[in-house]
């Protein structure tokens, strides 16, 4: 709550004396895109019995307020039109979604599409139409059935760790804990309606101006992967998306933002023009158009104390980090820079 309390008070001072102002006018002058990052858009009743962490969801409401302001005040863009470099009237935004979530399609496509603004979404063929697909979902899940006392800051820090590990490690864990929940030694299903979308409704979303672009074939970190088997997941996801819409899937997004100069070179191997990652800032003419950058928006980043989606919350979180970010990053070395990535 006092966390909450200081960054509202924060970002009210930035946008009182001009600051927030200011970080929108130096990029606009630059010519910089902003790529917002979403994941899951939920009514308050699935977000309810969503076994997804909170930093990859955001309320229903919140992102149709969210759009509306984006849609009146600054340039919706389509990923595959955006021109870094280029300065406009307005600041441009470019909206990507992450994972394939079936609520990308129900809620976000309807609302998006309302307000005419385009968006991208990363999809991982291999684990489409099913439920509880990520072990993220399934962790939650089974730590609920085991009656877990953890709280949520450290189910996210365990989650963390977990995805450091190596990945039979972290089956092994799972395998542990289903145990322990005395769950079916198969995969467990998450309690809610945590599924991907079907192919039918990817169709659907392709055929309203959807860019569907890749997020790996099974959501492997290719950080964590050996070579052939992350070429495999970059060749097969491609191959299965164009396969299956009959046009060219050229966009690719690094799972949880893990990239190298090597896993950088396999997806420009694999015929990827433009790959997004998870760094916050903002996407100049000076980017590598496979390490763009892009600003992660969820639920507690856009509200203000009431609760709600506020304006000044959103510019905060949105416009001034990616400004503050473009600054630093420019100082950076290109090493530096990879090590100054987030996870998704």
């Amino acid at each position: 709550m006092l966390h909450r309390f200081l960054r509202c008070l924060w970002a009210n001072f930035l946008a009182a004396t001009g600051c927030l102002w200011w970080a929108k006018h130096r990029l606009r002058q630059s010519g910089a895109v902003i790529a917002l990052m979403f994941h899951r858009v939920l009514d308050n009743s699935d977000h309810q019995q969503t076994c997804s962490l909170d930093g990859i969801v955001i309320r229903k409401q919140t992102f149709r307020e969210l759009s509306e302001h984006v849609a009146i005040c600054y340039e919706p863009v389509d990923v595959r039109t955006a021109e870094p470099g280029v300065r406009r009237n307005k600041l441009p935004v470019v909206f990507t979604f992450d994972d394939g979530w079936v609520d990308t399609c129900n809620v976000a496509f309807p609302i998006a599409r309302e307000r005419q603004i385009p968006f991208v979404v990363f999809v991982c063929p291999g684990l489409l139409d099913e439920k509880a697909p990520f072990w993220p979902e399934r962790l939650v899940a089974l730590m609920r059935k085991a009656g877990s006392s953890l709280g949520n800051d450290e189910v996210e820090q365990l989650i963390e760790r977990l995805k450091r590990a190596l990945p039979e490690q972290r089956e092994q864990y799972l395998a542990n804990l289903r145990e322990t929940a005395g769950g079916s030694p198969g995969r467990v299903e998450s309690m809610s309606g945590d599924r991907t979308l079907s192919w039918a409704a990817i169709r659907e979303m392709a055929e309203g101006g959807v860019c569907i672009g890749s997020h790996t074939q099974t959501h492997q970190i290719l950080t964590m992967i050996s070579p052939d088997s992350a070429r495999r997941e970059l060749r097969d996801s491609k191959a299965s998306i164009e396969s299956r819409l009959s046009e060219c899937c050229d966009t690719f997004a690094y799972p949880n933002g893990n990239w190298s100069p090597e896993t950088r070179n396999w997806v420009a191997e694999a015929g990827y023009k433009l790959a997004v990652t998870t760094m916050c800032g903002a996407w100049t003419k000076d980017c590598d158009p496979l390490a763009i950058p892009r600003v992660n928006i969820f639920e507690d980043k856009v509200i203000g104390w009431n609760r709600r989606f506020s304006v000044t919350m959103f510019e905060y979180a949105t416009f001034w980090k990616a400004w503050r970010a473009m600054k630093a990053n420019s100082k950076m070395s290109p090493a530096y820079q990879r090590s100054s990535q987030v996870p998704a």
